[in-house]
Formats: structure tokens, C-alpha cells, sequence
């Protein structure tokens, strides 16, 4: 596979706690010309990407509830609105692992319905951290995502979270084509990006494209 196929499974993400307005201006000058399928960005610079990407397919790509999904169904509506308002065309929905783990099912699915409402059509992935999580409350996980109406599930949100190939083979093998899986997590190199793919990975999110992408000296061309 080369870099440009490559490219349209890949979402690159500039998410940090420390990233500025120019930090993302720049990103998005530099990636703009790369067939990314979309650029990632914190809630609060969905309107600075939208107008850097306008005109090039490339989705603007933000987070609700995130990183740690610990939200109310209220706060998570209101930030998917003020998104969809400020032209976000995908969303990552981090589910609330705690309510998961206690069991509570209907309030994982309650949260992520209600996402899926307000975004309206655009793309929505369901982070369920795979990493945190046993097999068998991955595929619960996913099962409600699917319930929902996610189109994705992604498998971790970063953050030190590392995916690994089983995560997303316990999934697929599971559910087949019933939902695509994003791999997410430790993705920093080609070589780890083609084990994701290879266990069934749809696509794949990445803070580190040039390593991914094999360019050298940070080049985006």
C-alpha cells in the first residue's frame, strides 16, 4: 500500500494540552495538500480547521467528552451542537467506561444516542478504550455503539493508551461488518499501522504522520 492509499484510512490528529491556534493554522497549512481522510482537533479549534480545510474533502474531525467520557448526556449534546453549529464533519464520542463497567448499559447507550441525533448523518466513532477494558466488555462496549448508531468504534483515545492488534481483531471477528473499527493508540509508525489493518482495522489515527507515511524531514508533499 502506498502513502497516498495510505493516507485516506488515516486520521491526523493535533491534540494536545498545549496546542495553540498557530499550532493548528500550520498543522492544517501542511497537511491540507496530503489526502488525509481527516484532520483531528480539540473542540475548541473546530472553526480555525473548518476554514484552513474548506475545499479540500478533508473532514474536520473533533472530540466530545474527551478524553476520559466522564460527561452528562447534557454537557455531551451541547458540545455535539456547538460542533455541528462550527462545521464539524465527524465527531469521537468517548463513552463513560466507569458507567460500563458498573453496568450501566443504558446510560453508555442513552450518551451515545444522543450524539448520534444531534450530529445528524455526519460520521460519529464511539471511543471505548480497549485498553482499559476486558474482551468481553470491548465487544459490550461495541455492541452498544452499534445500538447507537456509531459508525465507528475507536479503540482508545491516545494518551498513553496503547491499541493493540487483538483489540481490533476481537472486534471484527466478532461483529464483521456490522461497524468499522479506527485504531487508535500507539499507531506511530507504518509497520504498527499495517498490523492494525491486517487484524481488520478500517482506518487508523495517528499524532505522527510523518513517521507513519515514511516522509522524510517532516515534508507533507
Amino acid at each position: 500500500m502506498n502513502k497516498f492509499k495510505l493516507a485516506r484510512l488515516a486520521d491526523i490528529s493535533i491534540i494536545e494540552m498545549d496546542t495553540t491556534a498557530s499550532d493548528v493554522e500550520d498543522f492544517c497549512k501542511k497537511w491540507r495538500e496530503y489526502p488525509c481522510a481527516g484532520i483531528a482537533v480539540d473542540l475548541a479549534y473546530v472553526p480555525l480547521a473548518q476554514e484552513m480545510l474548506k475545499g479540500t474533502g478533508i473532514h474536520v474531525v473533533t472530540t466530545i467528552a474527551y478524553p476520559l467520557g466522564g460527561m452528562t448526556k447534557e454537557t455531551m449534546m451541547r458540545q455535539a451542537r456547538w460542533a455541528v453549529e462550527n462545521g464539524a464533519d465527524e465527531m469521537d464520542v468517548s463513552i463513560d467506561v466507569g458507567a460500563l463497567i458498573d453496568g450501566r448499559y443504558d446510560e453508555v447507550y442513552d450518551k451515545l444516542k444522543s450524539v448520534v441525533d444531534v450530529a445528524a448523518g455526519r460520521i460519529t466513532k464511539a471511543v471505548i478504550y480497549t485498553a482499559k477494558l476486558s474482551p468481553e466488555q470491548s465487544l459490550i462496549a461495541t455492541d452498544i455503539a452499534i445500538r447507537a448508531g456509531m459508525r465507528f468504534v475507536k479503540t482508545n483515545s491516545g494518551f498513553g493508551l496503547i491499541t493493540e492488534p487483538e483489540h481490533v481483531r476481537n472486534i471484527k471477528d466478532t461483529f464483521g461488518h456490522r461497524i468499522k473499527v479506527m485504531a487508535a493508540g500507539g499507531i506511530r509508525t507504518q509497520e504498527r499501522v499495517m498490523q492494525m489493518i491486517q487484524a481488520g482495522a478500517d482506518r487508523f489515527a495517528t499524532s505522527t504522520p510523518c513517521k507513519v507515511f515514511g516522509l522524510v524531514g517532516g515534508e507533507a508533499k
